[in-house]
């Protein structure tokens, strides 16, 4: 399996590749079409489901763990109203934190 680190607001964030883990399938998970947030690391916690096709803007939601599902690139955000440290996620990529980090908001991309 391969992984990526990336500096997320002095923590780290892990964009792991390809979807399938040992703990959970992202795309089993988070609905076609769909970004996906979980409270906890490993799809653990409070889930929360943008809906089918979420439109193009920021969204003051986060967690620790993220599904895109949707057809459009996420970037998620260290801080509040989109600013702050980011990392993109393509279409059918999940992500999550390192201890102590939090996503704090997403932005849907594209047209």
């Amino acid at each position: 399996m391969r992984t990526k680190l990336i500096a997320l607001g002095g923590a780290a964030l892990i964009a792991t590749l390809p979807l399938a883990t040992d703990t959970a399938s992202a795309s089993s998970i988070c609905r076609s079409g769909s970004v996906c947030t979980w409270s906890k690391n490993d799809f653990g916690g409070t889930k929360r489901t943008s809906g089918v096709n979420p439109s193009p803007g920021c969204n003051p939601w986060g967690g620790k763990t993220v599904s895109n599902q949707s057809k459009r690139k996420i970037r998620v955000y260290s801080d509040v109203s989109c600013t702050g440290k980011y990392v993109d996620i393509k279409p059918g990529h999940w992500a999550q934190t390192k201890p102590r980090a939090t996503i704090k908001s997403i932005a849907v991309l594209g047209p």
